[in-house]
């Protein structure tokens, strides 16, 4: 049921090209599936029932929230993950090997007939079926097959690019554009599929579809009694859809957030409205997002005759970042850059390049005889366009 990743990193090679972020989750705390997020940076987010799974930076996987079936305890170990998604009571993960692992519930084989082998691109979980995508571009299905023929109706070919899963219904995204569904029909989420060679993702709700078109506008189809369908957004400047049980959201090209659909536990209501964000993804009654971190300052041995390590982490990498200093306060103070956290007089420190990991480190001596002298630091990442956390210290 339940998404991941825009098209566009859904067939990357690996995690360490996408790009990093800070969750947000709101909606149902059901098992504390919003409380509970973890903090961190992470690739890649995803949502089954009432539980949630993100890909870190490093490779490794956190999963939270419902836990009665294993989907969070039973998360695999290492760091060798390149997607991670969820299923309703199951979660799945595919490794850097092109192997895929699953965990959690397993009634209907969703875990114990996981498709062994080395070639898988991309996957998706339903409700309670899986489906991955090959290398070669063919699909495989496995869990439950119940009405529609979850499983044995998969389509065959060698010409996808995608795949999705609905609660009880299947989508895949062809090469040149077009959709397939299958499974269950109930409120037309597989019978009124839109035709047309002009698709570039398609997400599955429990009984509702989604597709974005390369124009950057949506198409929804499916059951509507929340308005899932018929208030779908209009517009064309889309990047990624993802469908809940009875809402929906997308993410815009401005890196803000739409949604629509049942709001029984302010799924909608409560989508945050900031412009940083770099990815959706809904389960039955939450939602979550990756969004862009701002930079983070941070210092160590202020000691006054010593060296000061000064550190700006989240930072786009190779831009150049600054540190600025004051000695007569924490502002605010309105500036070209944003509101600084410093009360003029200034100084910056001289630039330096972030690396490969974001992080932009200073070695800074510290005059003898400064003992007890406050100063406030912020600092600004010129390629984001940010500003960071603002720092109160005493030279020590």
């Amino acid at each position: 049921m339940l998404r991941l990743l825009p098209l566009c990193l859904l067939l990357l090679p690996s995690a360490g090209a996408a790009q990093q972020g800070e969750i947000v989750s709101w909606g149902s705390n059901g098992s504390g599936v919003v409380a509970n997020t973890p903090n961190g940076r992470f690739v890649g987010v995803s949502a089954g029932w009432v539980h949630s799974l993100a890909l870190r930076v490093n490779g490794s996987i956190a999963s939270w929230g419902n836990d009665g079936l294993g989907q969070v305890s039973d998360t695999p170990t290492g760091n060798d993950h390149a997607q991670v998604a969820g299923g309703g009571f199951h979660s799945l993960a595919l490794k850097n090997d092109g192997s895929i692992v699953s965990w959690g519930r397993d009634n209907a084989g969703q875990v114990s007939n996981t498709p062994t082998g080395t070639d898988f691109v991309q996957l998706d979980g339903g409700g309670w079926h899986s489906l991955a995508l090959k290398a070669d571009g063919s699909l495989v299905s496995w869990g439950f097959d119940g009405t529609g023929g979850l499983i044995s109706n998969t389509p065959t070919g060698a010409d996808f690019a995608q795949v999705a899963g609905g609660d009880f219904h299947s989508l895949a995204l062809k090469t040149d554009g077009s959709i397939v569904s299958w499974g269950l029909d109930s409120s037309g989420q597989v019978s009124s599929t839109p035709t047309g060679t002009d698709f570039v993702q398609v997400a599955g709700g429990s009984d509702h579809s989604l597709a974005l078109k390369t124009d950057g506008s949506i198409v929804s189809w499916g059951r509507d009694d929340f308005g899932q369908v018929s208030n779908t957004h209009a517009g064309n400047d889309y990047v990624q859809v993802a469908g809940g049980s009875d809402h929906s959201l997308a993410l815009k090209a401005d890196g803000s957030i739409v949604s629509w659909g049942r709001d029984n536990y302010r799924q909608v209501s409560n989508t945050p409205t900031s412009t940083d964000f770099l990815q959706v993804a809904a389960g039955y009654a939450h939602s979550l997002a990756l969004g862009e971190p701002d930079p983070t300052l941070s210092v160590t041995n202020l000691v006054a005759g010593q060296v000061a390590s000064i550190q700006v982490e989240a930072c786009a990498p190779g831009g150049r970042v600054y540190v600025a200093y004051s000695l007569t306060g924490g502002g605010p103070t309105s500036s070209p850059y944003g509101t600084l956290l410093l009360s003029p007089p200034y100084n910056a420190l001289n630039h330096r390049r972030a690396n490969g990991a974001g992080i932009a480190i200073w070695n800074v001596p510290v005059p003898p005889g400064t003992t007890g002298v406050p100063v406030w630091l912020q600092a600004w990442d010129q390629t984001a366009g940010a500003l960071s956390n603002g720092l109160a210290l005493t030279v020590q």
